[in-house]
This record gives C-alpha cells, sequence and structure tokens, in this order.
C-alpha cells in the first residue's frame, strides 16, 4: 500500500525526464544533485516506483522547475510586482551611473541585510539619503 505523501502518477517521471534532457543533464548528474540513486531515478522517469513529495521537491529545485508543471504538466506564473525604486536611491544610481539591476540588488540587499540598522548603526526607521545609498553600495558590491 502507498504512502499517503507518495506520487502514483507515471506521467510525472516522463515529464522528469523530459525536463531533464532538455536540460542536458544525464541521469546520474540529476540523481547526484537531488541525492538520490541513479536507478531509483531511472524507475521514476520509467514510471515503476512511487515518488514522495519531498523527493519530487528535491528533484523540481535541481531542474529548476515547479512541482506543478511536474505533476500536473502545467505552467505556473507568479506575477512580479514592479519594484519601487526609493527617490533617494533612484537618485543615488543615477548620479553614480549604476544600472537598475545593480539599484534592484542594492535595494533588495538593503532589505535582507539592513532589516534592522541603518549602514552607521543607526536605527532602520529613518530613510535613506543618497550618501547612504553610496556607502551601502560599497558595502555590498566592492
Amino acid at each position: 500500500m502507498a504512502q499517503e505523501d507518495e506520487i502514483l502518477d507515471p506521467e510525472v517521471g516522463k515529464r522528469i525526464a523530459e525536463v531533464r534532457e532538455e536540460r542536458g543533464l544525464t541521469q546520474r548528474q540529476l540523481a547526484d544533485k537531488a541525492g538520490l540513486s541513479v536507478a531509483f531515478l531511472s524507475e521514476i522517469e520509467n514510471g515503476k516506483r512511487n515518488l514522495s513529495s519531498r523527493k519530487l521537491l528535491r528533484i523540481a529545485d535541481e531542474l529548476n522547475v515547479s512541482t506543478d508543471y511536474l505533476l500536473r504538466g502545467e505552467h505556473t506564473t507568479i506575477e512580479e510586482q514592479p519594484i519601487a525604486i526609493p527617490p533617494e536611491l533612484h537618485r543615488a544610481a543615477k548620479a553614480q551611473g549604476w544600472s537598475y539591476p545593480e539599484a534592484a540588488a542594492l535595494l533588495e540587499a538593503q532589505r535582507l541585510i539592513v532589516a534592522r540598522r541603518g549602514p552607521d548603526g543607526e536605527d532602520a526607521g529613518k530613510p535613506y539619503t543618497q550618501h547612504d545609498w553610496v556607502k551601502l553600495y560599497r558595502k555590498v558590491f566592492e
């Protein structure tokens, strides 16, 4: 009897094989990356073996596809929200010649690295000035 988290659909294995081949990976390469045996992966791809949800997630991560695609054959799209660049970051980026991806990466770095503190250790509640953004850019990218 199959466990509750096992996937029984042989189409899942076919989709795994299809994506693996599109990515130019051998069974051994994917198995190694996902922490599986080659024999196990081969049996999954050939519809001869059940697959747990955890192993499916590891395979999906290594193939850089959604589990929805592997399970249903449907591509899911996530609508990306536009990034709102704060005015002072925009001015600093323009003055320093930073590209949009650099400014967006800097904004994300500020959110991740400086979640509670500013570039000089002060409270993060204070809005960043152009000077603060330049200092953070140097700390992160130089």
